[in-house]
């Protein structure tokens, strides 16, 4: 597929504005550029939003018995999906369906009277692993940065037990039409994984005989410039550290979840 970049994440949070505090910093990247717009929605559309402009999407459903913003129920705090860019999300349709994907809807701002701005293809999780993720279009000019960019190392995604970590990355590099990385094992975490850094997706799979690892997207991890002073910061929002270790690059810092999601702190690449 012609998939250009990691556009945005989904969020599903349940207070708009603590979100916001938490979240706030650590998208903003290191020359605190990006920023959250107004947010928006209400009960027509049965939920609140809003964007923040390096691409994270915050949704804080009203009635999660009911769809959201004309899409599907989202009965669940976490990360929700993926989202690629495409050049043009007819032509990634075909490509997705060709691939084997089935789509589940397409839908536009000015479909839900937001505007013109974009169109989104929602794709049923790729059924190998499990990954749910969708297209997205651009329709206005201007510059558009890839999330991995402006402030995002990946989004790590926990596949199911059976599911092998090789089976997993073959499917979706047929898909991708790019290799991951090479697998990297950590005897400690008690974790196997593979990262596609173009896209910003960290597969992981337990190693054989650890169990209780929470499945599905669980963890994304933000670059930073002092990633004890992100960490200070984000424990002045309420959260707590719950681990301290080196990256690929470094210091890193995991904090406890919160909305079902762990955030990672890692270096900001020099």
């Amino acid at each position: 597929m012609d998939l250009q970049c990691l556009d945005h994440v989904h969020f599903s949070v349940p207070d708009l504005q603590q979100a916001k505090r938490i979240y706030g910093p650590l998208l903003a990247g290191p020359d605190a550029r990006f920023h959250f717009v107004d947010d928006y929605g209400g009960p027509a559309v049965n939920a609140y939003g809003t964007w923040h402009t390096s691409d994270g999407d915050f949704i804080q459903v009203i009635d999660p018995a009911r769809p959201v913003f004309g899409g599907s129920t989202i009965p669940d705090h976490g990360l929700l999906s993926m989202s690629f860019r495409v050049a043009d999300i007819d032509r990634g349709i075909a490509q997705a369906k060709a691939a084997g994907l089935v789509v589940r809807s397409r839908i536009g701002s000015e479909d839900i009277g937001l505007g013109k701005n974009v169109v989104q293809a929602q794709l049923l999780p790729e059924p190998v692993s499990g990954l749910p993720f969708e297209l997205i279009e651009h329709q206005l000019p201007g510059e558009y940065v890839p999330l991995t960019e402006a402030a995002v190392a990946y989004v790590e995604f926990v596949l199911a037990p059976g599911v092998a970590l090789e089976t997993a990355a073959g499917a979706l590099e047929a898909i991708f039409g790019s290799p991951f990385e090479r697998e990297q094992v950590d005897p400690a975490d008690g974790r196997r994984s593979r990262l596609h850094a173009a896209l910003g997706l960290r597969l992981v799979a337990p190693i054989p005989g650890v169990s209780g690892v929470a499945t599905g997207l669980r963890a994304i991890a933000f670059r930073v410039p002092d990633v004890s002073r992100a960490a200070a910061s984000a424990e002045s929002t309420g959260l707590a550290v719950a681990q301290r270790g080196a990256g690929a690059g470094g210091d890193a810092i995991e904090l406890a979840p919160w909305a079902n999601v762990s955030i990672r702190l890692v270096d900001q690449p020099a």
